[in-house]
Formats: C-alpha cells, sequence, structure tokens
C-alpha cells in the first residue's frame, strides 16, 4: 500500500512538473519569436527596402518619368506616412534619419525606339550613417590645398596629378573630373577608343575642299560615340546607368585664351560626349596656368596623361573647319578632316552607391 502511494506521489509531482514548466516554456519561447520579429536591420538592407517600396509607391501611382534623363524623387516620410515602409526608429532604432529614393530614365531612344531603363538610386542620412554613395565619398576629398576635389563656383573640380578619382565602370577604368550643381557625375575614360577618326569630312564651301565643317552637333565623330553608345557591348550593358546631361559646345576665337566655359550653345540630354578644353585647364593646379594655351596648364594635371593626341568637342570660331585637341597636354588646333584619337566622356548619378574601393589607382571606386 505505501509503496503504490508512492508512485502515485511521484507521478503527481512528474505531471505537476510539466504543468508549471510548460507555460514557462511557452513564455520563453514567445518572448525568443517576439524578439526575433523586432530584430533591427542594418541600415545597408534598409536601403533595399526604400527602394523596394519606392518600386511599389511609383507603380501603384503610375508615375514613371517618362523622356531621357528625367526623374522624380520621392521623400522617405512620404513612404512611411503611406504605409511602403516601416520608419527608422522602429527597423533600425534610429530616429534621427532623413532620405529619399530618385527613379531616373536612362539609356532611352526615340530613334531606336528604345524605352530605356529605370534606375533607382537611394539617399539615406543618420546621425551616424550616410549611404555608401559615389558623391558622398568623393566629397571626404575636398581640399583647399594640393591634389584634390575643389569647389570651383557652383561645381566640384578635381585638380592636381594625384587625385583620388579613379573609377572602375562596368570593368573600363575612368577619371572623374567633377560634379555639377545637380549632382552629377562627370568622368573620362583613361584610355582612348581603338583607332582614329576625323572630327568631321563634309566638303566644306569655304575652304573649297573636303576639310570638314566644325559644328560639333552635326560632326561626323558625335555620330561615331553616339553609335559607340548604342551598340558597344561595353557601354550596352551600362546604359541603365549613364545619365544624359546637358553639355556646353561652344566654339571659340582661337585669341580668346580666358579660362571661362562657353556655355553660349548648348546640347541637350547627351549620355556621350568628349572633352571640353577648359575641362583641360580647370585640372591643372599650376598657378602659371591663366590661359588656355599656356603649357602651364600640363603640369600638376592629371589629364596631362591621357594620350598623345585626343578630340576635343570645342571648335574654331574663327573660321568652319578647324577645331582644338589635346596634343601632348597642349591644346593647339587643326582642321576637322584631319584623323585623331579620342577619350570618351560620360555622366552618371552621384547617389550611385559604391560596391567597392578608395579612389585611388591601385584601389579605385567599383559602380556596377
Amino acid at each position: 500500500m505505501l509503496e503504490t502511494l508512492k508512485k502515485i506521489d511521484k507521478k503527481f509531482l512528474i505531471i505537476l512538473g510539466c504543468m508549471i514548466l510548460l507555460p514557462i516554456i511557452l513564455i520563453i519561447i514567445l518572448v525568443l519569436v517576439q524578439s526575433c520579429s523586432n530584430k533591427k536591420t542594418t541600415y545597408t538592407k534598409y536601403e533595399e527596402k526604400m527602394i523596394s517600396a519606392a518600386e511599389r509607391y511609383f507603380g501603384k501611382k503610375d508615375n514613371f518619368p517618362t523622356e531621357e534623363s528625367d526623374f522624380i524623387k520621392v521623400e522617405l516620410s512620404k513612404l512611411v506616412e503611406e504605409g511602403y515602409i516601416k520608419n527608422t526608429k522602429t527597423m533600425l532604432g534610429d530616429e534621427s534619419c532623413s532620405g529619399s529614393v530618385t527613379v531616373r530614365r536612362n539609356g532611352s531612344s526615340k530613334e531606336l525606339e528604345e524605352e530605356g531603363f529605370l534606375n533607382y538610386t537611394v539617399n539615406l542620412t543618420c546621425d551616424k550613417y550616410s549611404t555608401n554613395s559615389l558623391k558622398n565619398n568623393i566629397m571626404k576629398s575636398l581640399v583647399t590645398d594640393g591634389s584634390g576635389l575643389y569647389l570651383v563656383g557652383d561645381e566640384y573640380i578635381f585638380k592636381g596629378d594625384s587625385p583620388r578619382n579613379y573609377i572602375t565602370f562596368y570593368d573600363a577604368s575612368y577619371r572623374i573630373m567633377g560634379i555639377d550643381k545637380n549632382g552629377i557625375i562627370k568622368m573620362i575614360k583613361s584610355e582612348p577608343e581603338m583607332g582614329s577618326d576625323v572630327w568631321d569630312n563634309k566638303y566644306n564651301t569655304d575652304a573649297k575642299r573636303y576639310s570638314g565643317i566644325n559644328k560639333y552637333s552635326d560632326s561626323f565623330l558625335l555620330k561615331r560615340i553616339t553609335n559607340l553608345y548604342n551598340n558597344n557591348k561595353e557601354l550596352k550593358n551600362a546604359k541603365a546607368k549613364i545619365v544624359a546631361n546637358d553639355i556646353c559646345i561652344g566654339s571659340r576665337d582661337n585669341n580668346n585664351l580666358s579660362l571661362n566655359r562657353d556655355c553660349s550653345t548648348v546640347l541637350e540630354k547627351q549620355p556621350i560626349s568628349l572633352i571640353n578644353i577648359t575641362d583641360y585647364a580647370f585640372a591643372s593646379l599650376d598657378k602659371e596656368c591663366n590661359s588656355i594655351k599656356n603649357r602651364a596648364c600640363g603640369n600638376y594635371n592629371y589629364l596631362s596623361g591621357l594620350s598623345l593626341s585626343t578630340w576635343t568637342l570645342n571648335a574654331v570660331s574663327n573660321d568652319s573647319y578647324n577645331v582644338y585637341y589635346l596634343d601632348s597636354g597642349v591644346i593647339e588646333y587643326k582642321e576637322s578632316s584631319s584623323t585623331n584619337r579620342y577619350n570618351i566622356v560620360i555622366y552618371i548619378d552621384g547617389d550611385e552607391i559604391i560596391d567597392s574601393g578608395m579612389g585611388t589607382q591601385t584601389d579605385p571606386y567599383v559602380i556596377n
């Protein structure tokens, strides 16, 4: 009898223990699950969520940019307000943040009947974090002395012989020349294109020969680089990120030696172009570089190593056939029907995120 009671007491204690422990275990599991569900995300993951939210936002409103290089921006506060994303306090544990997402149409062509691409860029700024964008990284190079990024008027320009402005873009090497007032990055390909080309080869009635006509907007070379942009495999893959930009193509009197950029004539929405002669002079840190043709402009100038000879987009205004080119670091001019090499210039949004790199020659910025 006693043994039987002992067995019953033991079973009772086991059952009682289970009844007490089971709720405790369930509570622990619920706490763990709740903890995991409230786990803060990373800033990088939050940026990805911002882009996804913006895609849904624009998609629902059917409010995408329709023309080449046009863009629409939506603020993070708007995405939060309309329920497309949770706020940064909830997701990041950081309520100091502000941000936006921009969608831009790149790579479209009415001539080729191509709608192009919708390219999203994100910008998130918090007290202890900012998006790892190209523009944010470049701005770290801002200087007032020596090689680096300088504020010149309303734009930022790289100057000197060794600025940290190396960038790899879709497996090709470029040098960043600067940032315009709209946050667009201008960069020139480090190596010239294969072979040489005429700038233009039309019959010129003034010269009474096939000396070419020095009108950049109707030049053979513009058609050539546009065809390169449309059909080159390397650039075809990069079209989604190349921004069509307005470029200054003003011609210049060959006696005008000033460093002022002539924007009296602008060619709109160009995804690819050539270097402007003032771009070359602006890149020099030599104090004697006070005129376009001064040989000192080749000193302390990373662009002086571009190539032995390369076309610019600028024409001589004194006649209808001569154009400017860089010759071993000196600005010269010759007939547009002459052959020469050329380095392409392209533009990208400063809010593009950097995959890697520090901007040095051995560790360039990488954008894909």
